[in-house]
């Protein structure tokens, strides 16, 4: 005979066991309204970061990040814990991209990432171009050469295929975060993701090859 389950712990809905977040998360839901400030303290920086990758405009990005959380904060009551919170926020971050892009009606008139844009030092596209401690000044020069031109690139990609390539390179997220954030198949992911790539590769070659 199997034991009756018992009713899940209305405390324990909105968080995963295993959610970094779930002490705020549990704070929010047990009425303290000042634990979503700590949310928006810890992921305001990642989620303008991504907006600004994704929209190339800093007052564009700034808007979208603020209204991130706008949207967050009404939703939050609902949400579940059937992700982790920064999968569901980030996803939400996307989806007011998305919206904006879609606002402008195209986007292939965006200008490219200011060199000023500071770039998180755990972010692999920068990562790939930093020069090597030590390096002479032509070193220097080639690198932000190439940084430049994978900017520039990144931002001449489609939507869906900047969206993948900034979710696992920067973000690095997960193949199955990566689906839950963009509602489609893991499949759906690798197959956009290998496309993405060749094609950012495809346009810095050029530069490369140089």
């Amino acid at each position: 005979m199997v034991a009756d389950r018992q009713p899940p712990n209305p405390k324990d809905l909105g968080a995963q066991p295993g959610d970094p977040d779930r002490e705020a998360l549990l704070a929010f839901r047990a009425g303290d309204a000042g634990a979503f400030d700590v949310l928006v303290e810890k992921h305001q920086d990642r989620v303008y970061r991504l907006a600004l990758r994704l929209l190339s405009d800093a007052d564009a990005a700034l808007d979208a990040a603020q209204e991130t959380f706008v949207k967050a904060w009404r939703a939050l009551p609902r949400f579940q814990g059937a992700s982790l919170f920064t999968t569901w926020l980030t996803r939400i971050a996307i989806n007011q991209c998305r919206n904006e892009l879609r606002r402008r009606r195209t986007v292939k008139h965006q200008r490219p990432l200011s060199l000023d844009v500071p770039v998180g030092e755990s972010e692999s596209l920068r990562r790939d171009t930093l020069p090597a401690p030590g390096a002479n000044a032509w070193e220097v020069a080639r690198g932000k050469e190439v940084a430049t031109a994978c900017r520039e690139a990144l931002g001449e990609l489609e939507p869906d295929a900047r969206e993948v390539l900034l979710l696992r390179e920067v973000e690095d997220l997960s193949y199955e975060d990566m689906a839950a954030i963009l509602d489609v198949a893991v499949g759906t992911v690798r197959s956009r993701l290998h496309r993405a790539r060749a094609e950012l590769r495809r346009r810095v070659a050029p530069v490369l090859d140089a």
